[in-house]
């Protein structure tokens, strides 16, 4: 779970970055920003599910 969190907090982190850089960027940069958000998005849904299902993992892992 703290992993998890740190992970989380550090695309979140690195989404503010992106999000700045597009906001100020040309078209490139924007398109370039825009594709590092989709993935670190998709990371996040990833990451959420994951510490939805820690409690589940741990009885796997347990048996």
């Amino acid at each position: 779970a703290d992993l998890l969190d740190s992970q989380r907090s550090e695309h979140l982190r690195m989404m503010r970055v992106l999000t700045d850089r597009k906001r100020k960027g040309d078209l490139a940069d924007q398109l370039i920003c825009d594709h590092a958000l989709f993935h670190l998005e998709a990371d996040l849904r990833w990451l959420e599910l994951t510490a939805a299902r820690l409690g589940q993992l741990a009885k796997v892992v347990a048996a």
